[in-house]
């Protein structure tokens, strides 16, 4: 699996970040499929319709990835993977022990004090405090783990040290789905967030469509990608620390496994027919239904 971090998680404790980058690569890598890599089959393959038409289907299944990620991640010390959490599905938890020191502001009320540097240093727009303030506040009014290096150093006097060991709690998101889905996930992740169950949110999803989404699952609407996401300025929309994440196949073979929906490899089981029409060889495929494929691929 090939693993791209698009978006670090400013704020976060350095060890806290470097952990959970370096325990989701380790979860996305250990899914494999041909001799110790994630080879994906794109091959187009259709159906017939009971009206008789011809029609693609998908071959590959997103529940493979996600079982798979879930549970490679529930594999590490502090960490869990799909679990219910405050009424809300979520794919996994990492938890890890601070030992650094924190920060807290020591007037909540100067805040946006902060926030106004903040945004005037980084030259964002003066609209991104619709977002921002709710980030800022459950970082530093209600907890003491965040670091204050990315703040301007006129406003850092405004913060007090918070030392001792705590525990972070970052919630991960493993989306497979459209755009609209890993919106929907950001906010998951952002109501957990402002009730205090998590401290950071990681999303991780395709990192584009031309080498992941669309050619694991060519014809399906599972088309959501940071590429996507990135077109539709997502992380101007986040209220939270967060760690965004893509992955990719390491290659594709038209001869590799499908990806099944109970976790495992399927091939599909040549039954040495053509339909009517003379176009296409008929196969089984992975639940004994007719697949099709075009003669000659």
């Amino acid at each position: 699996m090939r693993v791209k971090v698009e978006h670090d998680g400013y704020f976060l404790p350095t060890d806290v970040k470097d952990a959970a980058v370096d325990i989701v690569t380790k979860s996305l890598q250990g899914i494999t499929t041909v001799g110790g890599q994630f080879i994906v089959n794109d091959t187009l393959c259709f159906r017939k319709q009971r009206t008789g038409r011809i029609t693609t289907c998908v071959m590959n299944s997103a529940p493979f990835l996600s079982k798979k990620f879930q549970h490679n991640l529930a594999q590490f010390q502090g960490c869990q993977g799909e679990t219910k959490i405050e009424g809300q599905d979520i794919d996994g938890l990492i938890t890890r022990t601070v030992k650094t020191v924190g920060y807290r502001i020591k007037d909540k009320d100067r805040l946006l004090e902060v926030l106004h540097r903040y945004i005037e240093e980084n030259g964002r727009p003066d609209g991104s405090i619709y977002t921002l303030f709710p980030m800022f506040y459950g970082m530093y009014t209600e907890r003491g783990l965040y670091d204050i290096e990315c703040l301007p150093e006129d406003v850092k006097d405004l913060f007090e040290a918070v030392p001792g060991e705590k525990q972070f709690t970052l919630g991960v998101e493993f989306e497979t789905g459209n755009v609209a889905s890993s919106f929907r996930a950001l906010n998951k992740l952002f109501v957990l967030f402002q009730r205090g169950v998590i401290d950071a949110g990681i999303l991780v999803t395709s990192t584009d469509k031309q080498s992941s989404a669309t050619r694991i699952w060519p014809v399906s609407n599972r088309n959501g990608s940071l590429q996507e996401l990135r077109q539709r300025h997502y992380l101007d929309q986040v209220s939270l620390p967060l760690i965004s994440v893509g992955f990719a196949p390491d290659g594709f073979d038209p001869s590799a496994p499908y990806l099944g929906r109970n976790g495992g490899l399927y091939r599909l089981k040549p039954t040495g027919k053509q339909d009517s029409t003379g176009d296409y060889e008929i196969f089984v495929g992975e639940d004994g239904e007719e697949i099709l494929k075009p003669i000659g691929m």
